[in-house]
């Protein structure tokens, strides 16, 4: 398994441009700023970790942080569920979603795109959230979204609504819920939200033949410019 480590920015969590509610409950930024994903393999077993930029915790909740809702989608091999429930983004043509893990102060599950769930362990080390799936260490492509708690949506997530409110994002009616993406461009993810998947890149080897005849090179140059006297 090759260890994936990316960074988010921070100050990114209003995706296309939301006002958070409005209740007191919100006020303090940076609860749903995701700025970090990391995916490693520990002990033999998989190992996926979240940073996000604060953890508040005005209603105590037993995993050290109660305003946030994090979904890591997890892309086994090629197909998969195309939506990202939730989130309300969609994965590129040809892509989805095999197992989801959702994070909240008070839940941790593993879902399946057939409705079924089981609950996972989740620990906040530090300044991450860690969860150990029951799948073997391998190369896989995740979706990442962080959006507002809510216990009476199914996914957790807070919905977006013209005009916003107390409890709601002011936001386009429709838009996704997630109110920061790991993207290389959120932007472009908002505007039409597809979520493309991030995945750990093996480094370019080249073929032996080819390095022999560069290093050749390089020495023919070098006997032209320093030559023999």
């Amino acid at each position: 398994m090759i260890p994936l480590l990316l960074t988010d920015p921070i100050g990114d969590d209003h995706g296309l441009g939301y006002a958070y509610p409005r209740a007191a409950l919100f006020a303090e930024a940076g609860f749903a700023d995701l700025t970090g994903f990391e995916a490693l393999e520990r002990g033999q077993k998989l190992v996926l970790r979240v940073r996000l930029h604060r953890y508040p915790n005005a209603l105590n909740a037993p995993h050290g942080f109660s305003l946030a809702t994090v979904a890591i989608y997890l892309q086994e091999n090629e197909g998969g569920s195309p939506n990202l429930p939730g989130a309300g983004f969609r994965a590129p043509a040809g892509q989805g979603w095999h197992r989801a893990y959702l994070l909240t102060g008070w839940t941790a599950e593993e879902r399946l795109p057939d409705g079924r769930a089981q609950p996972v362990g989740l620990e906040k080390r530090e300044d991450w959230l860690e969860v150990t799936p029951t799948l073997p260490p391998g190369d896989y492509r995740y979706y990442v979204a962080v959006g507002i708690y809510d216990p009476f949506d199914p996914w957790y997530f807070r919905q977006v609504r013209p005009g916003g409110g107390a409890w709601s994002l002011d936001g386009p009616a429709g838009a996704p819920a997630a109110v920061d993406v790991l993207a290389s461009s959120q932007p472009q993810a908002y505007s039409s939200r597809v979520l493309e998947p991030v995945q750990a890149q093996r480094p370019l080897r080249l073929p032996l033949a080819l390095l022999s005849a560069g290093l050749g090179l390089l020495m023919l140059l070098l006997a032209f410019r320093f030559p023999h006297r």
